[in-house]
Protein backbone atom coordinates (compact mmCIF):
# COMPACT_ATOMS: atom_id res chain seq x y z
CA UNK A 1 0.00 0.00 0.00
CA UNK A 2 0.79 3.70 -0.59
CA UNK A 3 0.54 5.12 -3.68
CA UNK A 4 4.34 6.41 -3.83
CA UNK A 5 5.39 3.04 -3.60
CA UNK A 6 2.72 1.26 -6.58
CA UNK A 7 3.87 4.56 -8.56
CA UNK A 8 7.19 2.66 -8.43
CA UNK A 9 6.00 -0.66 -9.50
CA UNK A 10 5.74 -1.95 -5.62
CA UNK A 11 9.03 -1.82 -5.58
CA UNK A 12 9.46 -0.86 -1.83
CA UNK A 13 11.77 -2.55 0.17
CA UNK A 14 14.38 0.45 0.36
CA UNK A 15 11.72 3.37 0.88
CA UNK A 16 10.98 4.71 4.39
CA UNK A 17 8.28 6.43 4.95
CA UNK A 18 5.18 6.08 7.17
CA UNK A 19 3.40 3.51 4.48
CA UNK A 20 6.66 1.53 5.00
CA UNK A 21 4.63 -0.18 8.02
CA UNK A 22 2.79 -2.20 5.03
CA UNK A 23 5.54 -2.29 2.83
CA UNK A 24 9.51 -3.15 4.79
CA UNK A 25 8.70 -2.24 8.77
CA UNK A 26 12.57 -1.47 8.52
CA UNK A 27 11.71 2.02 7.23
CA UNK A 28 9.65 3.04 9.71
CA UNK A 29 12.56 3.74 11.87
CA UNK A 30 13.69 6.22 8.96
CA UNK A 31 10.53 8.73 9.81
CA UNK A 32 11.37 11.67 11.13
CA UNK A 33 7.96 13.28 11.71
CA UNK A 34 4.85 11.72 13.37
CA UNK A 35 2.63 11.11 10.65
CA UNK A 36 -0.66 10.02 9.89
CA UNK A 37 -1.97 8.17 6.90
CA UNK A 38 -4.79 6.99 4.48
CA UNK A 39 -5.07 4.94 1.28
CA UNK A 40 -7.79 3.33 -1.32
CA UNK A 41 -7.13 1.14 -4.07
CA UNK A 42 -9.70 0.15 -6.21
CA UNK A 43 -9.54 -1.82 -9.94
CA UNK A 44 -11.87 0.18 -12.34
CA UNK A 45 -13.88 -3.00 -13.90
CA UNK A 46 -13.74 -5.23 -10.74
CA UNK A 47 -15.67 -5.45 -7.60
CA UNK A 48 -14.61 -6.99 -4.49
CA UNK A 49 -11.08 -6.13 -5.19
CA UNK A 50 -11.11 -2.76 -3.33
CA UNK A 51 -8.28 -1.94 -0.15
CA UNK A 52 -8.30 0.26 2.22
CA UNK A 53 -5.32 1.11 4.18
CA UNK A 54 -4.17 3.61 7.86
CA UNK A 55 -1.93 3.89 10.28
CA UNK A 56 0.12 6.41 12.48
CA UNK A 57 3.80 6.54 12.60
CA UNK A 58 4.92 8.06 16.31
CA UNK A 59 8.96 9.07 16.54
CA UNK A 60 9.93 8.62 20.48
CA UNK A 61 13.08 9.23 21.96
CA UNK A 62 13.79 5.27 22.02
CA UNK A 63 12.51 4.28 18.67
CA UNK A 64 9.37 4.91 16.21
CA UNK A 65 6.05 3.42 17.37
CA UNK A 66 3.57 2.79 14.69
CA UNK A 67 -0.01 0.75 14.34
CA UNK A 68 -2.16 0.33 11.05
CA UNK A 69 -5.04 -1.09 9.72
CA UNK A 70 -5.82 -2.93 6.32
CA UNK A 71 -8.91 -3.97 4.51
CA UNK A 72 -9.63 -5.96 1.37
CA UNK A 73 -12.46 -7.22 -0.62
CA UNK A 74 -16.55 -6.57 0.33
CA UNK A 75 -18.93 -8.08 2.24
CA UNK A 76 -18.97 -11.97 0.60
CA UNK A 77 -14.81 -12.26 1.01
CA UNK A 78 -12.54 -10.09 3.06
CA UNK A 79 -9.51 -9.71 4.79
CA UNK A 80 -8.25 -7.28 7.26
CA UNK A 81 -5.19 -6.59 9.31
CA UNK A 82 -4.16 -4.80 12.07
CA UNK A 83 -0.41 -4.79 12.77
CA UNK A 84 1.70 -2.95 15.50
CA UNK A 85 5.22 -2.05 14.79
CA UNK A 86 8.60 -0.82 16.40
CA UNK A 87 11.68 0.50 14.27
CA UNK A 88 14.68 1.67 15.49
CA UNK A 89 17.99 3.57 13.68
CA UNK A 90 21.52 2.60 14.56
CA UNK A 91 24.11 4.54 12.87
CA UNK A 92 23.12 3.68 8.87
CA UNK A 93 20.80 0.79 9.66
CA UNK A 94 17.52 0.75 10.25
CA UNK A 95 15.64 -2.21 11.63
CA UNK A 96 12.08 -2.69 12.32
CA UNK A 97 9.73 -5.61 13.80
CA UNK A 98 5.93 -6.04 13.14
CA UNK A 99 3.11 -8.02 14.98
CA UNK A 100 0.18 -8.57 12.90
CA UNK A 101 -3.41 -10.15 13.40
CA UNK A 102 -4.85 -11.35 9.69
CA UNK A 103 -8.59 -12.00 9.61
CA UNK A 104 -10.36 -13.42 6.73
CA UNK A 105 -14.19 -13.67 6.78
CA UNK A 106 -15.92 -15.74 4.03
CA UNK A 107 -19.92 -15.49 3.90
CA UNK A 108 -21.74 -18.20 5.00
CA UNK A 109 -18.78 -19.84 6.14
CA UNK A 110 -17.28 -17.57 9.09
CA UNK A 111 -14.12 -16.36 10.25
CA UNK A 112 -10.66 -17.59 10.80
CA UNK A 113 -7.52 -15.63 11.71
CA UNK A 114 -4.01 -15.57 13.49
CA UNK A 115 -1.33 -13.82 14.25
CA UNK A 116 1.85 -13.34 12.44
CA UNK A 117 5.20 -11.39 12.41
CA UNK A 118 7.42 -9.37 9.99
CA UNK A 119 11.41 -8.35 9.82
CA UNK A 120 13.16 -5.67 8.13
CA UNK A 121 16.04 -3.87 7.74
CA UNK A 122 17.28 -0.79 5.40
CA UNK A 123 21.25 -0.33 5.46
CA UNK A 124 22.71 3.04 3.97
CA UNK A 125 25.68 0.89 2.04
CA UNK A 126 27.48 4.52 0.32
CA UNK A 127 26.06 7.66 0.32
CA UNK A 128 24.22 7.17 -2.95
CA UNK A 129 23.39 3.33 -2.15
CA UNK A 130 21.16 1.91 0.01
CA UNK A 131 20.27 -2.23 0.47
CA UNK A 132 17.24 -3.54 1.96
CA UNK A 133 15.60 -7.15 3.13
CA UNK A 134 12.41 -7.93 4.30
CA UNK A 135 10.25 -11.42 5.49
CA UNK A 136 6.58 -11.33 5.78
CA UNK A 137 5.47 -14.17 8.14
CA UNK A 138 8.85 -16.06 8.96
CA UNK A 139 7.25 -17.62 11.46
CA UNK A 140 4.79 -19.38 8.68
CA UNK A 141 1.73 -19.10 10.76
CA UNK A 142 -1.32 -20.82 9.70
CA UNK A 143 -5.32 -20.03 10.26
CA UNK A 144 -6.70 -21.55 13.05
CA UNK A 145 -8.62 -24.35 12.43
CA UNK A 146 -7.78 -24.70 9.04
CA UNK A 147 -5.87 -27.51 7.47
CA UNK A 148 -3.19 -26.81 5.15
CA UNK A 149 -3.83 -22.72 5.46
CA UNK A 150 -0.46 -20.83 5.70
CA UNK A 151 0.09 -17.61 5.32
CA UNK A 152 1.99 -16.77 2.69
CA UNK A 153 5.74 -16.66 3.54
CA UNK A 154 7.62 -13.63 1.34
CA UNK A 155 10.84 -12.64 1.63
CA UNK A 156 12.00 -9.13 -0.56
CA UNK A 157 15.63 -7.54 -1.19
CA UNK A 158 15.95 -3.90 -2.71
CA UNK A 159 18.86 -1.91 -3.88
CA UNK A 160 18.11 2.19 -3.92
CA UNK A 161 20.04 4.31 -6.08
CA UNK A 162 19.90 8.25 -5.93
CA UNK A 163 22.30 9.29 -8.36
CA UNK A 164 21.24 12.96 -7.58
CA UNK A 165 18.76 14.25 -5.12
CA UNK A 166 16.11 14.51 -6.88
CA UNK A 167 16.42 11.03 -9.16
CA UNK A 168 16.21 7.79 -7.42
CA UNK A 169 15.93 3.94 -8.92
CA UNK A 170 14.24 1.45 -6.71
CA UNK A 171 14.91 -2.38 -7.83
CA UNK A 172 13.40 -5.63 -5.86
CA UNK A 173 13.52 -9.08 -6.04
CA UNK A 174 10.21 -10.22 -4.02
CA UNK A 175 10.17 -14.04 -3.73
CA UNK A 176 6.84 -15.87 -2.44
CA UNK A 177 8.27 -19.50 -1.08
CA UNK A 178 5.30 -20.99 -3.18
CA UNK A 179 5.85 -19.01 -6.41
CA UNK A 180 8.81 -17.63 -8.70
CA UNK A 181 10.51 -14.92 -8.01
CA UNK A 182 9.68 -11.66 -9.27
CA UNK A 183 11.21 -8.80 -10.41
CA UNK A 184 10.31 -4.98 -9.72
CA UNK A 185 11.76 -1.56 -10.35
CA UNK A 186 11.09 2.15 -10.37
CA UNK A 187 11.76 5.41 -10.88
CA UNK A 188 11.07 8.54 -9.18
CA UNK A 189 11.89 12.03 -10.33
CA UNK A 190 11.33 14.88 -7.93
CA UNK A 191 11.25 18.63 -9.36
CA UNK A 192 10.86 22.24 -7.64
CA UNK A 193 10.79 20.12 -4.63
CA UNK A 194 7.44 20.44 -4.66
CA UNK A 195 6.55 17.76 -7.46
CA UNK A 196 7.11 14.00 -7.93
CA UNK A 197 6.49 12.04 -11.07
CA UNK A 198 7.17 7.90 -11.20
CA UNK A 199 6.91 4.86 -13.39
CA UNK A 200 8.22 1.74 -12.79
CA UNK A 201 7.76 -2.09 -14.03
CA UNK A 202 7.26 -5.94 -13.21
CA UNK A 203 7.56 -9.28 -14.11
CA UNK A 204 6.13 -12.23 -13.87
CA UNK A 205 2.98 -11.21 -14.99
CA UNK A 206 4.13 -8.28 -16.33
CA UNK A 207 2.87 -5.20 -15.31
CA UNK A 208 3.06 -1.46 -15.95
CA UNK A 209 2.47 1.46 -13.53
CA UNK A 210 2.70 5.49 -13.41
CA UNK A 211 2.14 7.70 -10.44
CA UNK A 212 2.65 11.40 -9.34
CA UNK A 213 3.09 13.44 -5.77
CA UNK A 214 2.54 16.53 -4.36
CA UNK A 215 4.45 17.82 -1.32
CA UNK A 216 3.07 20.33 0.76
CA UNK A 217 4.40 21.48 3.92
CA UNK A 218 2.50 18.91 6.40
CA UNK A 219 0.79 16.83 4.01
CA UNK A 220 1.95 14.56 0.95
CA UNK A 221 -0.72 13.36 -1.63
CA UNK A 222 0.14 10.45 -4.04
CA UNK A 223 -1.94 9.15 -6.79
CA UNK A 224 -0.76 5.68 -8.92
CA UNK A 225 -2.36 3.99 -11.46
CA UNK A 226 -1.45 -0.19 -12.89
CA UNK A 227 -2.24 -1.95 -15.10
CA UNK A 228 -2.76 -5.98 -14.88
CA UNK A 229 -3.99 -7.77 -17.93
CA UNK A 230 -6.07 -10.65 -16.42
CA UNK A 231 -7.94 -7.21 -14.23
CA UNK A 232 -7.45 -4.01 -16.27
CA UNK A 233 -6.55 -0.67 -14.30
CA UNK A 234 -6.37 -0.34 -10.93
CA UNK A 235 -5.99 3.47 -9.22
CA UNK A 236 -4.59 4.27 -5.73
CA UNK A 237 -4.87 7.21 -3.76
CA UNK A 238 -3.01 7.87 -0.42
CA UNK A 239 -2.68 11.07 1.96
CA UNK A 240 -0.07 11.43 4.51
CA UNK A 241 -0.12 14.11 7.29
CA UNK A 242 2.53 14.81 9.28
CA UNK A 243 1.43 16.09 12.36
CA UNK A 244 4.48 16.76 14.48
CA UNK A 245 7.44 18.37 13.24
CA UNK A 246 10.59 17.02 14.05
CA UNK A 247 11.95 19.83 16.01
CA UNK A 248 8.95 19.54 17.86
CA UNK A 249 9.65 15.77 19.14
Amino acid sequence: MGARAKGLGNSSTTLYDGWSIFNNVGGISGVENGTAFFGFDKYAAVEGFDKIAAGVIHPFSFGNVGVSVYRFGDESFNEQITSAAFGNQMGFVRLGFKASYYQMSIDEFGKTGCVYFDLGGIVELIPKLSFGTYISNFTVSKLNNVERSKLPVVMKVGLAYTPVEQLRWNIDLVKDVDYDAALKTGIEYVFLEKFALRTGLNTGPFKSYFGAGLYLKRFQIDYAVGTNQPLGTSHQLSVSYHYQKGDEK
